[in-house]
């Protein structure tokens, strides 16, 4: 017995109440002691500790059922909580049944069950009633108010149909007497649909049983109310435990949609032509009635395409036509001469061009000529000529003559699928190279203008390199004052030292950079070096007086390089920029001029370079009016021996004291060019008489010598 009771699954205990209220327990099993969650020690002695994880209430519960079962001696359950230490909350029922003790007391038999998983279960499925309940009313409310028509329609195993439940709204949609409680069929719910539609509703009722797949289906009905209307079903099939299939779905009316997709259809098609007459216009240009550069761009990729695909001829000939002074025609006679020039070309082209040769006008004054397939080169060539002929014959507007002339770039490959995109490349090598000599020429793309390319392309990646590891370095060419021979300053000149090709100057790789525009970039970091070098400088005690940096028309644009100056100008070095002659004569604009006065609000003296190589203005000059006047090398050379140069640069140093701008004399060569200059009055000379381009450490020895040189 006491084997059996130690492994029963319940708890059992006698419960023992003594006439002077003490409470034993003479005897627990070890599940017991589990479900209360006490040890066994001190029970024996007090029958309260078996109770001390139930909750307060639930004691007084199980002592006031206690207190009544000691009277009546009946048997009594109930039901109170534990809050064990391990298992945290569990619910118990327990069941004692009490006998009077001789000499007085009560004595309980106890029975205890841990129902934690049963009372959770129930608890559970009350509140999945609860909420099944709130559910179907929600359901019902939504249902009677929903503007579809909710139904589920039922295959019996028998092959009959029915409507076990059709919402109101599905009732009116279909024309239904809302009154009938039955369960209608297919034929009665759907009796007003068209004879047409009422055949392919069954069919697609039996492909969605079949593949059980969701059934979706427009069909049209004559409404007894409102007329003709569309309606759309949309249901999931379920098979039944009996065999039959049950779908639960819903019916909308899709009247407007149908109206509104008809007049969509009807402005699609619309749109359709209006996109067929715009795609025409879009590939034609519309000044020149030439295909345009999106024209061109399919026509070659088509041809590259066909010629890899093997589908089409591998050979291909590109001429690319650019306009020499064009630009003069527009600024000379306006915009209206310009495009009478375009349309001059525009027949030329089409007057002398082959069948199955390709024309484009690819933007502003340039065009694109594709040779058909089997042209050879000699032919290209007949090409051009006659196409310079028809542009050479006088061309007025409003009596005036148009000047103009045209450069060509020819490439040609017999491998088009091979070098592909890259023709384009060849024929603008070309064409530049005809820019660059003389203009108004044909040139021809050659192994020689390919090594070039190749060369730019690996120059290109070298820049980028040599932008990232910070390789562009300033170097100082020396200025002294003329009166004197004392150091005025330095112009800053930018230098590459290239880790094969050594010491580079910039017409050796500028031009590449402008193509890359990363020559901002050098321009900035340059000036930012240059602080870094006078930082340098003062920290070893040497303070250059002053310092002048090249600088283009756009860069001065640049809010950046007004910063960077401005940093550079808070030092005690004195900052100019140098701005080329040209820019007297190309911009004079009050934009350019708000400008200027930016940088000299920064505290920037501005120079004008080369002065004397170009065609500036004296209007231009005082609208500039520049601190400084630099006197081009091509002057300065004959200064020595040309009474002729002594009187130009007179002539232009008078001018400059007139407006009270300083002068500097650059490409001094030999001291006959230095005494000359000092004597015609020019301020600060410049050359390699006095020093060439040196690097930071080598200027500083220079300037720390220059005094006892002078002496």
């Amino acid at each position: 017995l006491e084997t059996l009771v130690g492994n029963a699954p319940v708890a059992l205990f006698e419960y023992r109440v003594a006439p002077d209220g003490q409470i034993t327990l003479p005897f627990v099993n070890p599940a017991a002691l589990d479900i209360f969650g006490v040890p066994a020690e001190g029970l024996e002695s007090d029958g309260r500790r078996l109770f001390a994880h139930i909750p307060p209430e639930d004691v007084a519960l199980i002592a006031d059922v206690t207190e009544r079962t000691s009277r009546t001696l009946q048997t009594a359950s109930v039901g109170y909580r534990v809050n064990h230490p391990d298992k945290g909350q569990r619910h118990v029922i327990g069941e004692g049944t009490p006998m009077r003790l001789p000499g007085g007391g009560v004595s309980y038999q106890c029975v205890a069950l841990d129902v934690t998983e049963r009372h959770e279960a129930e608890r559970h499925a009350e509140r999945m009633d609860a909420e099944l309940v709130r559910i179907l009313e929600r359901l019902s409310r939504v249902a009677e108010v929903a503007p579809v028509g909710l139904y589920e329609f039922r295959e019996a195993p028998d092959g009959t149909w029915s409507f076990p439940y059709l919402s109101p709204r599905m009732r009116d949609l279909v024309g239904l007497d809302p009154e009938v409680e039955d369960e209608p069929g297919l034929a009665r719910v759907f009796r007003h649909a068209l004879p047409e539609d009422a055949r392919g509703l069954l069919e697609s009722i039996r492909r969605s049983r079949a593949g059980a797949q969701r059934w979706t289906r427009r069909i049209r009905l004559a409404h007894p109310v409102r007329g003709l209307i569309w309606l759309r079903g949309d249901s999931l099939p379920q098979p039944q435990a009996d065999g039959g299939v049950l779908w639960s779905g819903a019916l909308y009316d899709v009247t407007e949609d149908v109206r509104r997709e008809a007049e969509l259809a009807e402005a699609h098609a619309r749109a359709d032509e209006m996109r067929a007459e715009n795609e025409l216009q879009a590939l034609q240009d519309g000044l020149t009635a030439l295909p345009n550069r999106r024209a061109y761009d399919r026509l070659f990729a088509r041809r590259i395409a066909a010629a890899r695909a093997g589908s089409g001829p591998a050979d291909a000939i590109l001429l690319r036509l650019d306009l020499d002074h064009f630009k003069t025609v527009n600024d000379t006679l306006g915009h209206e001469a310009g495009d009478l020039v375009l349309r001059r070309v525009a027949d030329a082209l089409r007057e002398n061009l082959r069948p199955g040769d390709f024309s484009a006008r690819i933007g502003g004054d340039e065009f694109s000529i594709l040779l058909a397939p089997g042209a050879t080169p000699d032919a290209a060539e007949q090409v051009v000529e006659r196409i310079q002929r028809a542009l050479g014959e006088p061309l007025l507007h409003h009596g005036r003559p148009c000047r103009f002339g045209a450069s060509f770039g020819l490439a040609h490959t017999d491998e088009l699928g091979e070098v592909g995109a890259e023709l384009q490349v060849f024929a603008d090598a070309a064409l530049y190279r005809a820019k660059e000599s003389g203009r108004s020429r044909l040139e021809v793309f050659t192994p020689e203008l390919h090594r070039g390319i190749l060369a730019d392309r690996r120059m290109a990646v070298q820049i980028h390199d040599a932008l990232e590891r910070d390789e562009f370095v300033p170097y100082f060419q020396p200025q002294v004052r003329a009166r004197d021979r004392g150091l005025h300053g330095a112009e800053v000149l930018l230098r590459w030292p290239h880790p094969r090709h050594g010491l580079l100057s910039p017409p050796e790789f500028l031009r590449v950079a402008e193509q890359l525009r990363v020559v901002p970039q050098i321009d900035r970091r340059l000036m930012e070096r240059s602080r870094e070098v006078l930082d340098r400088w003062a920290a070893q005690g040497f303070v250059a007086p002053r310092l002048s940096f090249n600088m283009s028309a756009g860069r001065i644009r640049d809010a950046d390089v007004v910063e960077t100056s401005r940093r550079l100008a808070a030092g005690p070095t004195r900052i100019a920029m140098e701005l080329l002659e040209s820019t007297l004569v190309e911009e004079e604009s009050d934009a350019f001029r708000f400008n200027l006065d930016r940088i000299r609000e920064a505290g920037i003296d501005i120079e004008i370079d080369d002065f004397g190589s170009g065609h500036a203005s004296i209007v231009g000059l005082t609208q500039v009016a520049p601190d400084v006047l630099k006197i081009d090398r091509r002057l300065v050379a004959p200064v020595a021996d040309d009474p002729r140069s002594r009187k130009l640069i007179r002539a232009i140093l008078e001018i400059a004291h007139t407006l009270g701008i300083a002068t500097v004399a650059e490409g001094v060569e030999t001291e006959a060019q230095a005494r000359a200059l000092a004597e015609l009055g020019c301020d600060v000379l410049q050359g390699y008489h006095f020093g060439a381009p040196m690097d930071e450490a080598a200027f500083l020895d220079f300037a720390r010598a220059w005094p006892a040189r002078v002496a």
